[in-house]
């Protein structure tokens, strides 16, 4: 009577873990894809320093409020 029981639970544990996994591939890909729509590294008011990233925007470069930034100039 308990071999059938710990099948069920085993199988149960399994298909939980794989679609834990699957859940956390499918949001680290779309975190990923979400950040490399930030522009800042090819502006060229980047200044690439810790203490001053950007000289127009610096509370938001390098952060996701900096995409669609109204100052954002490619580097030629």
């Amino acid at each position: 009577m308990m071999i059938p029981i710990c099948f069920v639970l085993t199988w149960i544990f399994l298909l939980t873990l794989v679609s834990t996994l699957y859940s956390a591939c499918n949001d680290t890909a779309a975190r990923a894809k979400k950040m490399h729509q930030i522009p800042c590294s090819n502006c060229q008011y980047f200044t690439n320093d810790y203490r001053l990233k950007c000289t127009i925007q610096p509370m938001i470069a390098n952060t996701e409020q900096a995409i669609g930034c109204r100052d954002y100039c490619q580097v030629k």
